[in-house]
C-alpha cells in the first residue's frame, strides 16, 4: 500500500466523524475564500510549531520535530501565497478559526498534562486538515490546486503522526490513547455543529 494511503488511513482512524457534506458545496462556490483561509491556517500551523519548541525548549525531540514542521509549514504558506497571486488575489485579514479555538479551549491548563494536550490537539487539527484537503482534491476542477491539495493532504497526515508520536514519547501510551479518544470526541461534536462556512475548518 502506498505511503499516502497508509498515512491518510491513520488520520481517519483518529477522527470520529466525517466533514459535513454541505461544506464542500460551499467551499467550491467560494474557493478564493477557502484558499485565503488556507494561507492563514498554514501560517498558524507554523506558529503552533514555534510556540511548542519555544515553550518546551528542554525537550530535544520536540525542538527537532517542530523545527522541521515550522520550515515545512512556512513553505506551504509561501506556496499558497503564490497560488493566490496567480488567481489575482491578495491575502486578506485573518477571520479567525472558531473550530480550532473551540478545540483548544479543552486543553489542560496545568503542566505536564498541558503539554500532552497541546500535542494531541495539534495532531487532531492536522488530521482534520488532512481530511479537508483530500475532499477538496477530490472535488475541485482546478488541476493545479487539485494536485497541490493531494500533496498537502499527505503532508498533514505525516504531521498528525509526528504529534501523536511525540505525545507517546513523553507520556504513557495508554494515557495518550485515552486522552486522544476524549479530545476526538469533543472535536467530533465541534465538527457536527459547524455552519459550513467557506473556510478550511468552516
Amino acid at each position: 500500500m502506498p505511503i499516502y494511503f497508509s498515512l491518510l488511513n491513520l488520520c481517519m482512524l483518529c477522527l470520529k466523524n466525517k466533514t459535513n457534506p454541505g461544506w464542500i458545496k460551499v467551499a467550491i462556490k467560494n474557493l478564493p475564500s477557502v484558499v485565503m483561509d488556507h494561507a492563514h491556517c498554514e501560517k498558524k500551523a507554523a506558529g503552533t510549531g514555534t510556540s511548542l519548541l519555544s515553550t518546551y525548549f528542554d525537550k530535544k525531540e520536540i525542538s527537532l520535530a517542530m523545527s522541521d514542521l515550522v520550515e515545512e509549514e512556512i513553505g506551504h504558506y509561501r506556496s499558497v501565497i503564490n497560488i493566490l497571486d496567480k488567481m489575482g488575489l491578495t491575502l486578506g485579514r485573518d477571520e479567525g478559526d472558531e473550530y480550532a479555538k473551540s478545540l483548544l479551549s479543552s486543553v489542560n491548563k496545568n503542566e505536564p498534562m498541558r503539554m500532552m494536550d497541546r500535542l494531541i490537539t495539534a495532531g487532531i487539527i492536522e488530521a482534520r486538515s488532512c481530511e479537508r484537503l483530500q475532499i477538496l482534491a477530490e472535488n475541485i476542477e482546478n488541476l493545479e490546486l487539485k494536485k497541490f491539495y493531494k500533496e498537502l493532504s499527505d503532508s498533514e497526515a505525516g504531521h498528525y503522526v509526528t504529534f501523536i508520536k511525540l505525545a507517546k514519547l513523553y507520556f504513557d501510551e495508554e494515557l495518550v490513547r485515552k486522552r486522544l479518544d476524549e479530545l476526538t470526541q469533543i472535536e467530533a461534536e465541534i465538527i457536527k455543529n459547524l455552519s459550513n462556512k467557506p473556510l478550511m475548518h468552516g
